[in-house]
């Protein structure tokens, strides 16, 4: 994926996550073709190759450049969790599902929800606050576990209707992550 400054890829890149999005509401993920997002988007598929190397890579895009990867909290959240990472990712991942719950629900639907998990990864990977005084290898092993956990949640979350609340979900996360029922 490009992730340079140029001004004109940058709105060619938001061109194709667009077209992609507005794509997706009329059809299933899998029957939309590379042409037809340039098409909608009004761009080459040598500007999208240029830009993404697949329609899942526009979906990652999407997902970290629109609806952001990761629990956004405010200073005062961010310092009461201080600390305690688990129940800063609970809190922030049961807030990223409740706001993002029809993205969610279109990646269950499409059946390309593993992208949650790559973009959770990503962002517990590579954010200051998950496991600070950890190893680095023990860091990325739980990234990748809690990501699986957080992506498994919020696809269940999905699948039953997006009906539960942040606080229920929080309470789920923790609960499961914490290892608490074994």
């Amino acid at each position: 994926m490009y992730c340079g400054t140029n001004k004109t890829a940058l709105q060619s890149q938001r061109q194709i996550a667009d077209a992609l999005m507005a794509l997706l509401a009329e059809k299933p993920f899998a029957q939309i073709t590379v042409s037809e997002i340039c098409r909608a988007a009004g761009i080459s598929r040598q500007t999208f190759y240029t830009l993404f190397t697949s329609r899942e890579n526009v979906m990652v895009f999407n997902l970290q450049a629109q609806y952001c990867d990761g629990p956004e909290l405010s200073e005062p959240e961010h310092i009461a969790c201080r600390g305690d990472t688990l129940r800063w990712l609970c809190h922030g991942y049961s807030e990223y599902m409740l706001r993002n719950r029809s993205l969610i629900k279109l990646l269950v639907d499409n059946r390309i929800d593993y992208l949650l998990y790559d973009s959770f990864f990503e962002a517990m990977d590579s954010c200051e606050c998950f496991l600070p005084r950890a190893d680095a290898c023990v860091r990325s092993y739980a990234a990748s576990f809690y990501a699986g956990g957080i992506a498994c949640v919020a696809r269940r979350y999905a699948q039953e209707g997006c009906a539960s609340s942040a606080n229920q979900l929080e309470s789920l996360l923790m609960t499961l992550l914490s290892g608490s029922l074994f």
